[in-house]
């Protein structure tokens, strides 16, 4: 009876179940709603998969994963491999070591990751970190770690030639994509393939490449960046170049290491333009990042340059300066355009320029002046005169020395290096009496011209001064000679040769020179320099010597020959050979 109770039920539920199941069947299919948080969810899971994971890692825990291998010289696993791999350039202990710069441990890293070069899932997470600690280290810095720069440019080798390893046969994340893509990343020349896509605006494809890659604005890669572009801009032709000059030098403004090294590549570049006008962008940023170029205080700064580029802004600071004494410290303040035309036919000959500036220029707190005295830093000495107002101008070419006074009344002053100056412009100078205690007036002068015309047969003083200067010192501005002059200069006149004479006859001084002792020159070379073992190296060698740092010039060695071993003691006395002049120390 119990049996065919249950037997009953279980019929009517059936029966329950097949009315219900044909009722809805009649009634036809529901459709099912959209759920947009479930499609929100899968683009945000896909995303996932395609990013593959993190491009960071806890700083603490690859601290202690580079703690554990810097005792083992093993992974414990892959999640440490991978820890360690990011933190090649952690310093755990707080002091310089690091994985990177370590010569032995670094190679173990790389040994060490072999046992997951098969499996491109498991592989890529350390190759991740790899790329991270690549973009991280600075091997192409200045000061790089000797060990720490060979083995960046190992890791460079390696991320290049490994990766056809973190491509998976079914899904890679975009950031896999973006190493096979870029693989130029990974060369001695890592950015230049993106500088002309930058300099003409496209820069979606690097922001993706740093994206992706996770390169930070600290990495070397921004630096490398913009001396890529740098660098591409200075395979342009003359008139494109210049073109991009201006943009250029505010790429290099605000990192003292950028600026150093763009800054001589974009001097380099543009001293090959032939006649090249002045950029008066270009002089200003160098002379606010690098001083006045002729000064030796700046030498250290200047020394990175070719001798054209540090000569080409040299002289568009002389031209400055010559318009600022023409104009701004005119006695009578008005420009005094005719002597301001005579001596910019000069400059190129003109090898150091100081001022001797007045009470009233000295110590004006006019804007104007306060500009002025920063310009002229290095160069100013005092001139204590009864007449605050004026100011004089000492300008050295060759063997001449030339005074000129800010007030047109005031004669032109020429004396020459052959003999002693009878003033010392280390101290403070001044204009009267003539003869009187370091006074740029005197006696000892070789020249003494008015501005003044229809003087000895000349209709203008300009022709008067230009023979003057052509006769006595074989200084002349022709076509033929300007630029040359103060490295070839031949005098015209028996007179008074000039040092740029003595210089043109560096072909018999080398010839004739005698052959310094081995002996003295391991003597020498054991002491620092000295005026009394220069003498000594002067006399034995019969070579010609110039002390020109009373009036702010060097201390010239005419040696034009070829001797390494003399050349390695000017060397090492800090002399630097300047061509066809020969060799000189400024201090």
């Amino acid at each position: 009876m119990i049996l065919d109770a249950a037997r009953y039920k279980t019929m009517d539920i059936l029966s329950l179940l097949s009315k219900s199941l044909a009722d809805i069947n009649n009634r036809g299919g529901v459709e099912m709603r959209t759920c947009a948080e479930m499609d929100k969810v899968l683009v945000q899971l896909e995303k996932q998969v395609r990013k593959g994971g993190t491009s960071e890692e806890p700083k603490d825990m690859q601290e202690e994963a580079v703690r554990r291998f810097w005792k083992s010289g093993e992974f414990e696993s892959l999640r440490d491999a991978r820890l360690v791999c990011f933190g090649l350039t952690v310093r755990p202990w707080g002091d310089s070591r690091c994985l990177i710069e370590d010569p032995d441990r670094f190679d173990w890293v790389l040994d060490g990751l072999r046992e997951w070069e098969d499996s491109p899932r498991q592989y890529r997470k350390c190759y991740q970190g790899l790329v991270r600690s690549y973009f991280d280290y600075d091997g192409m810095g200045r000061s790089v770690h000797i060990t720490g720069g060979k083995n960046w440019r190992t890791l460079q080798s390696y991320l290049n030639n490994k990766a056809p390893l973190i491509r998976d046969a079914n899904i890679n994340p975009d950031w896999v994509g973006c190493v096979l893509g870029n693989r130029e990343l990974f060369t001695t020349d890592p950015c230049a393939a993106y500088a002309p896509k930058v300099m003409s605006g496209r820069t979606d494809e690097v922001s993706q490449v740093r994206e992706l890659l996770g390169i930070t604005d600290a990495s070397w890669f921004t630096r490398e960046l913009i001396l890529a572009q740098l660098s591409h801009a200075c395979k342009q032709s003359h008139l494109e170049f210049s073109s991009l000059l201006s943009s250029l030098l505010k790429l290099i403004n605000g990192n003292e290491v950028l600026r150093d090294r763009g800054l001589r590549m974009l001097l380099d570049r543009y001293a090959r333009i032939p006649q090249a006008p002045q950029h008066v962008e270009l002089k200003e940023f160098s002379v606010n990042s690098w001083g006045n170029p002729w000064l030796p205080s700046n030498d250290h700064r200047w020394g990175g340059v070719t001798d054209e580029a540090r000569e080409m802004i040299g002289n568009w600071l002389k031209l400055e300066f010559i318009e600022l004494f023409f104009t701004k410290l005119a006695q009578d303040g008005l420009s005094d355009t005719r002597r301001l035309k005579f001596w910019v036919r000069y400059v190129p000959l003109i090898e150091n320029i100081h001022f001797a500036l007045g009470s009233h220029a000295m110590n004006s707190r006019e804007r104007d002046f306060i500009e002025l005295r920063s310009k002229l830093k290095g160069l100013i000495v005092n001139l204590e005169d009864n007449k605050p107002l004026n100011n004089a101008f000492i300008m050295t070419m060759g063997d001449l020395v030339a005074v000129e006074f800010s007030g047109e009344s005031n004669a032109f002053y020429g004396y020459s290096l052959k003999r002693a100056l009878p003033f010392d412009l280390t101290k403070p100078v001044r204009s009267a009496p003539v003869n009187g205690r370091n006074s740029l007036k005197n006696d000892a002068r070789i020249l003494y011209l008015r501005h003044q015309d229809n003087v000895s047969g000349y209709p203008h003083w300009e022709d008067r001064f230009k023979d003057e200067l052509r006769d006595n010192f074989g200084i002349s501005t022709n076509a033929a000679s300007t630029k040359k002059v103060a490295q070839s200069n031949a005098s015209t006149s028996p007179k008074a040769p000039s040092a740029a004479t003595a210089f043109q006859n560096k072909t018999s001084s080398s010839r004739n020179e005698e052959k310094l002792p081995h002996h003295l020159l391991s003597i020498l070379k054991s002491r620092r320099f000295n005026q009394s073992d220069f003498d000594v190296l002067a006399r034995q060698m019969s070579i010609q010597t110039e002390d020109r740092r009373p009036i702010g010039g060097g201390l010239w060695f005419i040696y034009h020959g070829s001797d390494a071993s003399v050349c390695d003691l000017l060397r090492y006395w800090d002399f630097r050979y300047i061509g066809n002049k020969g060799w000189v120390r400024f201090s």
